[in-house]
């Protein structure tokens, strides 16, 4: 009999845990999709959606002539909040909303650089070894405590990070990026960053703004 009840308590809690969870990621969806159109649409020819579930969507955004970028396409990727095991893990996991930007530029790129957040080291040494980076350091506070840079064009890249709207860009949201790539080879910057609901304009911003300055 116990037995019974203890089953029926723990469905009935996976049903509303389900429930809940689910409907805090429509939600959110449905914000975070508002804002990137609202953002966007000044910028592109064209703004679309496809959604993927109860775990995010993603955006495609075809940008206007004048516009360094060809397209930018965004991935929103949430976290299981609708999975009641996922409250227990995530004490284990760390794991968080997710923002996933490519911008592809018109123009072809003239270096590589890595941004990477200073507590995380994990793909640095791939980064030196596979692509022949080297880390440099730019000599200001706030940059030696949250970033670690790489790049096979130490000049130029400086350059770029010291424009004055990348280097607000990147110091507003150094709580949040993840990993900031440009790649010349295929010509694209690529972002992953943690995501909260007053971050997704300034990181839309922080792309457009690179774009701005390789243009």
């Amino acid at each position: 009999m116990y037995e019974f009840w203890a089953i029926f308590l723990l469905a009935f809690i996976f049903i509303i845990v389900f429930f809940i969870g689910s409907n805090k990621n429509k939600k959110l969806s449905i914000k975070y999709a508002k804002a990137i159109k609202e953002y966007m649409t000044p910028h592109s020819e064209f703004v679309g959606f496809k959604p993927f579930g109860y775990s995010g969507f993603r955006s495609l955004c075809r940008l206007k002539k004048d516009e360094a970028f060809d397209k930018i396409e965004i991935a929103i990727a949430l976290i299981d909040r609708e999975n009641l095991m996922h409250y227990p893990l995530s004490f284990i996991t760390k794991d968080y909303d997710r923002f996933i930007c490519w911008g592809f530029l018109k123009n072809e790129i003239p270096l590589n650089i890595e941004v990477l957040q200073k507590i995380d080291k994990k793909d640095y040494e791939k980064m030196v070894s596979q692509k022949g980076l080297k880390e440099f350091i730019i000599e200001e506070k706030e940059f030696e405590e949250s970033f670690i840079f790489l790049t096979d064009n130490v000049n130029f890249a400086k350059k770029i990070l010291l424009k004055q709207e990348i280097k607000e860009d990147l110091l507003n949201m150094k709580k949040f990026i993840k990993r900031l790539s440009l790649n010349k080879e295929e010509s694209w910057i690529y972002l992953i960053a943690e995501l909260k609901e007053e971050a997704l304009k300034p990181l839309l911003n922080l792309i457009l703004n690179f774009g701005k300055a390789l243009s």
